[in-house]
């Protein structure tokens, strides 16, 4: 059987599984206004989801359904979503659009978000219901609900920036990116704001990254490198969110150094490694994933570890 991949988020996690068909309440209404963005334009239309009424936005990139009833979230997405495309494929240099629609499930509330998980993974589903506070991508598909209280939508957003860039790598690379360089770019795709209704991305301001960093820096717990990059989150899951908590924390660490140290020292680099990913001619190196970054990973760890206790600090400039 093809395996099925799925992506977790706890705010935040991820993973991987078959294809599998998704049940759903269809209208077939053809579409009620087109909402022009910046980039692309995005055709609404009326959704509904075992009976509940929502909006579907499809472009050429996003097919986004929602069941969520505030209608500042609703006329936001748009947006959001067109902003992460751009964001995703521009950030590193230019890299390739997705080679298929990408799917998202944005759901109102947790029980539509487990039905959906049900339908698509029958009786293992209940192994992601201990996420409590996250999303799932199944296959490419986003599978999220929404986190905030009282009409607010940050924690949701974050988590659907970060399921989206394993979307979009999914859809557009050629390789796979190694699970801590994937996970570790979802992490720092998280740090956004809205000014005058448009979408401000700031990696660093990412205060539940950040609080959970400080408290591994100042506990003495930093994971060495290559065990960190050799982990498996779908382990992590289960001896705790704890553990996940502060295994993202720490890629969300190690990716900021990597594009910010020195004004960008190793930041070329990465993105050679993505255009790889995105031809497919990506290999980890004979001696581990540090060694693409230099030919010296005692030096490079000792770096890194003098900058992100830095970085973690109270008395840093606030991000």
């Amino acid at each position: 059987m093809t395996p099925r991949l799925i992506v977790l988020s706890l705010f935040l996690a991820f993973f991987a599984f078959s294809n599998c068909s998704i049940q759903e309440t269809k209208k077939k209404t053809p579409p009620l206004r087109a909402t022009e963005t910046n980039r692309q334009l995005m055709f609404e239309s009326p959704w509904m989801y075992d009976g509940d009424k929502g909006e579907r936005f499809v472009s050429d990139v996003w097919d986004i359904r929602t069941t969520i009833k505030y209608q500042h979230i609703i006329d936001s997405l748009p947006a959001f979503y067109d902003a992460l495309i751009e964001r995703y494929t521009t950030v590193f240099g230019k890299l390739p659009y997705p080679k298929k629609k990408m799917d998202v499930y944005l759901f109102a509330h947790e029980a539509q978000w487990q039905k959906q998980l049900k339908l698509m993974l029958g009786d293992e589903a209940e192994h992601w219901f201990q996420l409590e506070s996250g999303g799932l991508t199944i296959d490419g598909t986003a599978v999220l609900y929404h986190l905030d209280e009282r009409g607010r939508s940050r924690v949701t957003l974050r988590i659907a920036a970060h399921e989206g860039w394993h979307q979009y790598a999914e859809a557009a690379f050629a390789t796979c990116l190694p699970t801590w360089l994937d996970e570790g770019i979802g992490t720092w795709m998280e740090g956004f704001r809205f000014r005058r209704g448009e979408v401000k991305f700031q990696p660093a301001s990412n205060w539940d990254r950040l609080t959970t960093l400080r408290q591994i820096v100042n506990a003495n717990r930093l994971t060495p490198l290559k065990e960190l990059m050799q982990s498996d989150p779908s382990i992590l899951l289960s001896s705790g969110r704890t553990s996940l908590l502060g295994y993202y924390a720490q890629l969300w660490g190690l990716v900021s150094f990597i594009i910010e140290y020195d004004n960008g020292k190793y930041l070329p680099d990465l993105r050679r490694l993505l255009q790889e990913a995105a031809i497919g001619t990506i290999r980890e190196p004979k001696r581990g994933w540090l060694s693409y970054f230099s030919t010296d990973p005692a030096f490079f760890e000792s770096e890194y570890k003098r900058w992100v206790v830095q970085y973690a600090k109270p008395s840093s400039q606030w991000r």
